[in-house]
């Protein structure tokens, strides 16, 4: 047991040593291509994308059935629009913020949904994820007062 210890340390001792080592002779100079790969920005989908929009379609009505026990749904998404896109501001994330008209089950009114889709956010930083909040069924206020973490300028 005590073997395989000091000998798990000294493999790690070397391989810092040997990161050190290497760390002292790099000269800072990138090539292009090493920038690039670490840097490309993705892109976010539009307000409209079909994924997007089955995306909040099957989270909606999967919350609404395991939490709520409710089984509503969007039975339609109308007038989707774009309201604000930041490329990068604040920081390094791309985000698009976009309102639509959605028709739960049998409602015959509109309700607003408020959605913001933001690159890097899905798992482990890779592709787009999407946050919403449908206006008026949020008792947990977990997007605050009207939506306002996903509306633009509201934050």
């Amino acid at each position: 047991m005590i073997r395989r210890l000091l000998a798990a340390l000294a493999l790690t001792a070397t391989l810092v040593g040997s990161g050190a080592a290497l760390a002292a002779d790099y000269d800072g100079s990138y090539g292009e291509q090493e920038v690039r790969r670490g840097w490309d920005r993705g892109s976010v989908p539009n307000c409209d994308a079909p994924a997007v929009l089955s995306n909040m379609a099957k989270r909606y009505h999967w919350a609404n059935t395991h939490t709520w026990g409710n089984n509503l749904a969007f039975r339609e998404v109308a007038a989707t629009q774009e309201t604000e896109f930041r490329p990068g501001d604040p920081g390094l994330i791309d985000r698009r913020f976009c309102k639509a008209d959605v028709y739960i089950a049998d409602d015959i009114r509109p309700t607003a949904v408020y959605y913001l889709i933001e690159e890097r956010m899905g798992f482990a930083s890779i592709g787009w994820y999407v946050d919403f909040c449908v206006s008026g069924q949020d008792p947990w206020r977990v997007h605050d007062a009207a939506c306002r973490t996903v509306r633009a300028g509201r934050y």
